[in-house]
């Protein structure tokens, strides 16, 4: 029974004496006893200090966050004990980056505020609950979390479930009540959730955790396939693995000495089970894209980068600006920070991240219409993928970036030139800032719209 429920059985006289009068014992039945959409830390299953959990290391989230100037400046201090965060109707990246970044500093701005000692996230209006920007506020809260414990100062939580159903389940089975190990009146629908863990790790030029977890992704990825009937055959299983193994290895080795990343995914089938939403999250806390190229790159990857930059000088202004040419390049075949012909392994890096995404848009539309949300988000740079734009192969001769020969290029533009500014629709300047890097992508298992697709292309 919600709040209004238990009010609104006195009349309207009545109604206001009874929060005056009755406040203190109000609000701890409301969160104790009242059977509402509430949620809170259950103290005995909280595994704070455990480094495979989302909030372990958390000295190296807080330290690259503070570093990054994450948090909003204080004007003037807080000095409530108790802080609402209204979660709004859309918390996505992949639909809304900006509004999703610039709340998800709020969060962190709230949570170091040591002044504050419970957050309510209030997310009863939200529809449109993105597992990426849920993720990684879980990400902040729960790092947060533990580093005040250490401090002796303390935070608690509650919060208000979404009223729509669908946010609610993932909240539940993905979200921070999950994470939280979290007493709750409500439970997930889980006969229709299929959930990835979380799978964190730490930068390593080895990539020690890339194969493993590539495996565990693909496995995941068929189960939920099986939902449609569908399967991986041996082949594409050892597609998906490599693909994956290479995203992995990315977020392994470019994010910085002392970056974190996760990987995790939720999906869901409709009621009538006649197809399923998969959400998938891949994350690097640590530089991002444009840094990584900018500080740390091979002599022959800097060389490449002053020939592009030498090419887009006369198109750069504040909505096409050096960080953005980077990012873009980033994704072309061939190019890597670490890439160097003339050391066995580097030869061959780059585009492992676009393939990725677009075997998965390939899949994954919906019969009745639904289209893919794929994005990445890197510092100030907005990627959004679509069907207008895709890899595509390129025949180069004595290029000073690319070589002779046939490389796959996203220009993002209908020319497909990498030497030319890409489409403002889909690459984007954002004004928030995003500490390192998030590939989201949100799309859609559906047995009749793989098998139409399939049909298609064997005639």
């Amino acid at each position: 029974m919600v709040l209004g429920e238990v009010l609104m059985k006195k009349s309207k006289g009545k109604r206001i004496a009874y929060r005056l009068r009755n406040q203190k014992k109000l609000f701890r039945n409301i969160r104790r006893k009242i059977n509402r959409k509430v949620y809170r830390r259950n103290k005995r299953n909280t595994y704070f200090g455990d480094n495979n959990f989302i909030g372990g290391d958390y000295y190296k989230i807080i330290g690259h966050l503070d570093n990054k100037k994450f948090a909003f400046p204080r004007i003037v201090a807080d000095s409530k004990l108790c802080k609402t965060i209204v979660i709004p109707e859309v918390f996505s990246i992949s639909a809304d980056a900006e509004s999703a970044i610039k709340l998800l500093r709020d969060i962190y701005t709230i949570c170091r505020n040591i002044k504050i000692q419970e957050i309510r996230f209030d997310h009863s209006n939200c529809t449109n609950l993105g597992l990426s920007a849920s993720t990684i506020m879980d990400i902040i809260v729960l790092a947060t979390k533990e580093y005040r414990e250490k401090q002796g100062k303390p935070l608690d939580f509650a919060g208000d479930l979404p009223r729509d159903k669908y946010a609610r389940d993932i909240l539940l089975a993905s979200g921070l009540p999950y994470h939280l190990k979290a007493d709750s009146f409500i439970q997930a629908d889980e006969s229709h959730i299929e959930r990835l863990e979380t799978i964190k790790g730490l930068h390593d030029l080895v990539a020690n955790k890339a194969g493993e977890t590539a495996t565990k992704l693909t496995l995941y990825f068929n189960k939920c396939l099986k939902t449609q009937n569908m399967e991986l055959n041996n082949e594409g299983t050892r597609l998906f693995s490599t693909i994956l193994g290479e995203v992995i290895s990315n977020c392994e080795i470019h994010g910085g000495k002392a970056s974190t990343w996760y990987t995790q995914g939720h999906y869901q089938t409709k009621e009538d089970n006649s197809f399923g939403e998969m959400q998938l999250l891949f994350l690097n806390l640590g530089e991002t894209i444009y840094e990584g190229l900018k500080n740390n790159s091979s002599e022959e990857t800097e060389h490449k980068l002053h020939y592009l930059i030498n090419h887009h000088k006369k198109y750069m202004k504040s909505s096409w600006d050096e960080e953005m040419i980077y990012t873009v390049f980033a994704l072309q075949e061939g190019i890597s920070r670490l890439r160097d012909s003339n050391i066995n392994g580097y030869e061959g890096r780059g585009s492992g991240t676009v393939s990725m995404i677009e075997m998965f848009y390939d899949i994954g539309a919906s019969k009745n219409g639904l289209k893919p949300q794929m994005t990445i988000v890197s510092g100030n740079t907005q990627i959004k993928f679509t069907e207008k734009y895709k890899m595509k192969a390129v025949v180069f001769r004595d290029d000073e970036a690319f070589g002779s020969g046939e490389k796959r290029i996203i220009a993002f533009n209908n020319e497909n030139d990498i030497y030319i500014p890409a489409n403002p629709e889909n690459v984007i300047k954002m004004n928030q800032y995003f500490p390192g890097t998030v590939i989201s992508l949100k799309f859609y298992l559906d047995s009749r719209y793989i098998s139409s697709k399939k049909r298609k292309e064997n005639k």
